[in-house]
Formats: structure tokens, sequence, C-alpha cells
């Protein structure tokens, strides 16, 4: 059962714990702020929330609210386990960290060598550890569909990769571009081959026992007693949900407590522990790529942002349902997390963030430190490419959506930016950025953009303000560009009310008795433009269900959906086919002089709009 809006929620405090690092009034104080928030959401937007704000000698918060399962009523307290999804990354990178600084496991060697992926770049550069780790590696991942084969064991890393190879196709070291599942998944194999034990093995020997995360593991959602049941929104209740499974457990897999999260915080802000080697905690919390557009980098194992004026080390999970973070200048971290899969939760979580980071500033355990309007210097390791920088003009769009695919359509349709200079300023849909001291880069109120050039001649354009999910837009070829689809688009619309009318014409005249007047082919005209545009309609409303319903789901990449989208694509391009021959056949007879010369314009629309159909039906992998 929910807890009232209106209650206050049951708090589950941790035993305290006397703050060295702050004042005991000011954690007090942050006590009150976080149960004020607890109070608004929980029962209301989640059945629960768990947060962990920990300094250099140990939590100063490690409190719950809520319940762990609203269905049995069974109270979240500090020692629940829920899982993380992405925060699953920041074990595995410390992982990867630690056996390369024991010298069991090169994250500078290439890894084509020996790790199972597919290079389809033009100009194939080494790609290492280094570039999986910080999300350069050029890897082409959806993050909306999944083959998730139901015939790969998910603890056989090689025959889940091997099954599904990761692709390279983007130019590497040089952007970041987020992976949500193949770029940890390979460093997981790496893991595995590097210490001849099982992933599991791997990371509890060297980095969750080490640290004193002894509940915590890459087994997926827990059903056991007192852990998280994860839940949905139920009209006024809440009933249970399933986290959705993968097979790159890796990248996603890991279930721990707020306890867990919070020893684990207590090793990267006190390194004398010696729970991790001195050099994993300072490559863990030191920015080791920033790109060109001077906005949050990342260390190899937490991105980097800014919040209240503070800069953060942050890692989210599920799209903001959970974070695990930290405050450098202040020695604080901060974990917290929903016991829900609703998107709405993702706010409070984010708020939480926010109110530890202003509360850093506020008491002085932290300077005030904006991102500067001109960006930061940017961070280029060995191993990074600076790219030369350019003026990136062109059509470009994200490559957080796919190449392929009904995912294409996104990208053309939503994930597209037209980049035009205007004298020395660039014009980016409606913004207009002046350039900067620093060459290739250009800003405005709202962040910084910059171009570079790869070795291979992508010019690719740098996104600053867009966190850590995409950062990297690529040029759009010419079959995607909006300049060709957004007109055969339109056309598609306009001969689709033409055909209607002409259909709904020529009945009535024959109802009638009245002579029709001669037409290519009308139901396959009528056919094709109404089949042309709700293909136009379904295919990217389908691709953003996930995202519209706030659901956690893949999306099937080869299920019955993405099929019956390509048979009706086939449908529909045998209409236009088949109109086409009827208007070579039938022209001549065709009655007037208008007719014919309008036949000419509705087949140039066709054509464009079949061929971009067929791009949507592609195969996506």
């Amino acid at each position: 059962m929910a807890v009232p809006t209106s209650a206050a929620p049951t708090l589950h405090p941790a035993p305290a714990v006397t703050p060295t690092t702050a004042a005991a009034d000011d954690v007090a104080a942050l006590r009150a702020e976080l149960d004020a928030l607890a109070t608004e959401h929980v029962g209301d937007t989640t059945p629960g929330l768990m947060v962990a704000v920990v300094g250099p000698d140990g939590p100063l918060v490690l409190e719950t609210w809520g319940e762990a399962d609203p269905t049995t009523g069974t109270p979240l307290t500090p020692d629940s386990r829920t899982p993380v999804a992405s925060v699953s990354k920041v074990v595995t990178s410390l992982t990867a960290l630690t056996l390369h600084h024991e010298g069991l496991l090169d994250l500078d060697a290439d890894i084509r060598d020996d790790l199972p992926v597919r290079d389809e770049r033009a100009t194939r550069t080494p790609v290492t550890g280094r570039h999986l780790l910080t999300h350069h590696a050029g890897l082409a991942e959806s993050v909306l569909f999944h083959p998730d084969p139901a015939d790969v064991d998910p603890t056989d890393l090689r025959r889940a990769l091997e099954k599904h190879t990761p692709v390279l196709r983007d130019p590497s070291g040089i952007g970041l571009h987020y992976s949500p599942l193949h770029g940890h998944a390979l460093l997981g194999l790496a893991i595995e081959d590097a210490t001849g034990a099982s992933f599991d093995e791997a990371v509890a020997q060297w980095v969750l026992d080490p640290v004193g995360a002894t509940t915590a593991d890459f087994h997926g959602p827990s059903d056991e007693p007192g852990d998280v049941a994860l839940a949905t929104r139920d009209g006024a209740g809440w009933r249970s949900t399933d986290w959705p499974p993968v097979a790159e457990r890796p990248a996603a897999g890991l279930t721990w407590s707020a306890r867990d999260a919070a020893a684990l915080l207590h090793t990267l802000l006190d390194p004398d522990q010696d729970a991790l080697p001195a050099a994993v905690v300072d490559e863990a919390t030191t920015v080791a790529v920033r790109p060109a557009h001077g906005g949050g980098g990342h260390t190899q194992v937490f991105f980097e942002s800014w919040r209240s004026e503070a800069r953060v080390l942050e890692h989210a999970g599920a799209n903001g349902l959970a974070w695990l973070a930290l405050v450098p200048d202040a020695e604080i971290g901060v974990f917290t997390a929903v016991t829900t899969e609703d998107a709405a939760a993702a706010d409070l979580t984010s708020q939480v963030l926010d109110t530890v980071a202003a509360w850093t500033v506020r008491t002085g355990l932290a300077p005030a430190d904006p991102l500067p309007a001109g960006g930061r210097t940017a961070v280029t390791p060995d191993w990074a490419a600076a790219g030369q920088p350019v003026a990136p003009v062109g059509a470009f769009h994200q490559r957080l959506f796919g190449a392929r695919g009904p995912e294409l359509a996104l990208r053309t349709l939503l994930g597209q930016v037209a980049v035009s200079a205007d004298g020395d300023d660039l014009r980016l849909g409606d913004r207009t950025l002046a350039p900067t001291q620093t060459p290739g880069r250009w800003c405005d109120e709202n962040g910084c953009v910059a171009g570079v050039e790869a070795e291979d001649g992508t010019v690719l354009l740098l996104l600053g303000d867009r966190g850590m999910l995409e950062q990297t837009l690529v040029p759009a070829p010419w079959w995607a560009d909006q300049r060709l689809v957004v007109p055969a688009v339109a056309g598609t619309v306009v001969l689709a009310g033409v055909a209607l009318v002409g259909a709904v014409r020529a009945a009535v005249r024959r109802r009638r008795g009245r002579t029709v007047a001669t037409a290519v082919c009308r139901p396959a005209a009528l056919g094709w433009s109404l089949g042309a545009v709700a293909l136009t309609v379904v295919t990217p409303l389908y691709v953003l269900s996930p995202l519209l319903t706030g659901s956690t789901d893949w999306l099937p990449a080869d299920g019955a959906a993405v099929w019956g989208l390509r048979v009706t694509t086939a449908a529909v391009l045998v209409l236009g086919a088949y109109w086409l021959v009827r208007a070579v056949a039938r022209w001549r007879r065709l009655t007037t002089t208008t007719r014919r010369v309008a036949v000419v314009p509705a087949a140039l629309v066709g054509l464009a709009m079949s061929g971009v159909l067929v791009t949507w039906a592609l195969p996506m992998f």
C-alpha cells in the first residue's frame, strides 16, 4: 500500500555517525532538507528513497524513506539492495583500473586483438581500454533497441558479445559518446580474460570485498527478503514490475545497498584505507579527457558536470533513477536511488544531488566553481585525438539513436541540427554562438560547441550542454538530411490529401452518373500516400514509445513490431511501383495537360519518400 502523499514517510536511518568533515549543525540542516524532499515525493512519485552522503571519515547521512516493497509493506532500510543499472559501470571501471595497476590488464593495448568487435571505420586506428572507459571508442550502439537473444546465457560474456558483435563505426578517441552496454561489457570480458575468473568473482575480489561493499553483486535484481521489489504506479497504488534483463551485465547488472554505496564512496574519499590502489583512486577522481567544447569531461569512472556552482563527478543509472556522485572539492560523496522504474521519480534523485551540491558550497566545504561561460581547457591525453579545429557547418545528427532502421527516423526528425556560418558566429537552430579565444569553439548562454576534424576527414560537432548521454553529432548523409526528408514527407502529405479528395470526388461523380476524368490509378495513389503517411507517423512513435511511457524496457530489434513496419513498407513500395508503371503507361491518356504535368512532381515525391522509407526499414545491426 502506498504511503499517503500528505503523510511523512517512514525514516529508516543507519546508526548515527559523528562527522568531522562538516559541522554537526550543518549536517542536521542537510538532513532536514533531504527529509523535506522525501516527504514531498515518497508515496507519490516513488515508494521509497535511499540516500547516502559520505565524507572522508565515513557516512554523514545514511538514511532511507518509505518501502522496499509497497505490495507487502516491507520497509526500506540502508541494507535493502536495489538494482542501479548504469551505476554498475563505476564498479566495472574501478575493477579494470585496479587490474591495470596490478599488472594483470593492459588498458593501453588494442582491444581489437583479443575482444569481439567489428571495425567498420574508414580509418582503423587502435582502440584501447581507455577509449572504452571514457566512451571515446566510436561504438555504434542503440539506446532503445536491443537484440537480447534468448539463447545467450547472461553469465557467458564472450558468447553474448560474439552473438551480437559490437561495431566500431565512428572515429575513435575524439568526442565523447555514451555507450550504454557494449563498452563496459567488453571491459568485463577483458577482466575475465585477465584474471581467469568469472566477472562476478573478479569484481568481488578486486573491488567489492576490499572496499566493504560485501552484499553487492552483479546477479541482477534480487528477490531476497528485505531487498527492493521495483514498483510502478498503478492508479492510486503500486504494482510490482520487472527490471529489464541484459546480457551485458558489467554495464548494468549491479545490485547493492545504500550501505554498500557508502563504503565505496568512503574508499574514494579516503585513499589511506588502501582498499584500492592510490593510483586507481586518483584516476577515478581526476578528469582524464575533456572534449574540445570545454564542458564536462570524464575521469575514466565518472562524468564531470556542474550543479549549484559546484563541480561534480557523477554517474547515473536508468536515466537518473539512481546516482553515484562525488563533489571532489568538498570531499563529499553521494548515492541516491528510488525504488520505481517510473521516469517521474528521476526528478527526486536529481534534486537530492542538487541539494547536496548546494549545501557543500553554502557551508564552505567546496568553493563556488561554476563552469566558465567560455568553457574550460580541453584535456587530451596521449591515447585521445585532439582533431583539427574547424567550423562545423552543415547538417549533423545525434549518435544517440541508431544510424539504421527505424531509429534513423529519430536521427532525422528529432535529433538533427543545421549549422551555418553568420560572419564569425555560428547559427545552430535558433541559437547564435560567438567565437571564443579557443580555436574551433563557439559559445552562448546555454553552453559551448566545438567543431573538430577527425583523422579520416569526418567533421564532428561536439556539444558541451548534453551531459553524459550525447555530446558528439556526426554529419547527416544526404538520404537522412532534413532538407530531403522533410520536403518528401510534406509532399507525401499533400499527395495523400489530393488522392483522398480525388477519390471522393470520383466516387460522387460516379454515383451521380457523371463522367470521371482519367487518372493514373486512384486506388494505388491513395493506398501508397496514406500508407507512407502512416509509416511516417508510426515509425518514430514506436521507437519513442519507451521514452513516452517512461519504461526502462528495451525494444526488440527483431520483434513483431519491427517486422510489421518492414512488411508494411514493402507493401507501400509495391503500390508505389505499380502506380509509377501505370503512370508511364497511361501518361498520354490523361485528359488534361495539368494532369500530365502533375504526374512528374508526384513521381519525384514518391521516389524520394520511398527511398526514405527504405532506409527506415533496413536491418539495424
